[in-house]
């Protein structure tokens, strides 16, 4: 079943070479879109406050009166 709708739509595209080039150009928005979501996902986790304050590595400072917190 799979076969002969791949050979329905070679024989498609083969009769329609526009549709080749709209395909071509959906493919790289596709491809720019996915790249730009992946960036931004980048960007939020080397923005992170969380790992920025980890990357500072300061020191606790003892709480007031002698008392130890863990």
């Amino acid at each position: 079943m799979i076969e002969n709708l791949l050979e329905s739509l070679n024989a498609l595209l083969l009769q329609h070479p526009h549709l080749v080039h709209l395909m071509h150009t959906l493919f790289w928005i596709k491809h720019w879109i996915l790249m730009g979501i992946m960036g931004v996902f980048i960007y939020l986790i080397y923005t992170d406050e969380q790992q920025a304050l980890s990357r500072k590595r300061t020191t606790l400072k003892p709480a007031p009166g002698g008392i130890f917190i863990a």
